[in-house]
């Protein structure tokens, strides 16, 4: 755990009284990312799984449609992450920007304010109740690194049949491209599955997990009214406080057993 977490000292007041403890504190990263040689933006977060929160991120952006329009990819030269596009794509005025650990600075947020029309997804994909309820608990025993650190966020894709894939990173965003990237290099079953996240379900969340093509979106914490509002218009499950026994569905109600 030492390239993604630190151990320092630091003095800790419990019943009354300071004491001097040893925690673990997460790292942030800074990693470049080049698209044709050119830089194009920064992350912070985890070094880990580089490729596929490139990968991610670039179909987040509509920077590419697919794993297949990507020539080559490679981060192990430098901690950096080079890729060459086949269309030799550069959005040359967004370069040099940075994706801080809690924020989204992409052009899903311009598109948010031109009211993309989000494809309708017609799945007929359910869940039952119960097994909302285990999803959640394998999702709060999974991220070993947030119960020790407190510092990440995680996103799950659960297969009907329990496949499944599971990322963290320090932001939700950075999180979720990164199984998005899994998702495009794996070609994983999307539409039998339901996807897991930490933190609140924005509109930017909303749109990234609209255009993967999940049809049932759940979270341990609360959707923003207009994530609600873009589920409903997308035909999608839309589920929040998943936690211990209980759930709230906010729209799609038709996919719960």
């Amino acid at each position: 755990m030492s390239n993604v977490a630190s151990v320092i000292l630091i003095k800790k007041y419990i019943k009354n009284e300071f004491c001097a403890i040893e925690d673990l504190v997460i790292k942030e990263h800074r990693v470049n990312l080049f698209v044709n040689a050119e830089h194009y933006i920064s992350f912070m977060c985890l070094p880990q799984h580089l490729n596929e929160l490139a990968v991610g991120f670039l179909f987040s952006e509509k920077i590419i449609r697919s794993y297949a329009d990507i020539a080559s990819i490679d981060s192990s030269r430098t901690g950096d992450i080079f890729v060459v596009t086949k269309n030799n794509f550069v959005d040359k005025p967004n370069r040099g920007r940075v994706v801080t650990s809690g924020f989204s600075d992409s052009k899903i947020n311009a598109i948010v304010f031109e009211r993309e029309k989000l494809r309708v997804n017609t799945s007929p994909h359910k869940i039952s109740a119960d097994k909302v309820i285990k999803m959640a608990d394998y999702f709060n025993t999974r991220s070993t690194l947030f119960q020790r650190t407190g510092a990440v966020h995680s996103c799950a894709l659960i297969a009907a049949d329990n496949a499944h894939l599971f990322y963290e990173d320090i932001g939700r965003h950075n999180a979720l491209d990164k199984l998005t990237g899994k998702v495009l290099m794996t070609h994983f079953p999307v539409e039998s599955a339901a996807l897991f996240t930490s933190g609140r379900i924005s509109c930017e969340m909303l749109i990234k997990t609209a255009r993967l093509g999940v049809s049932i979106l759940i979270s341990t914490a609360a959707p923003t009214d207009m994530a609600v509002r873009m589920a409903k218009e997308a035909c999608m499950t839309l589920i929040g406080f998943a936690r211990a026994d209980r759930f709230n569905v906010y729209c799609g109600f038709n996919r719960i057993i």
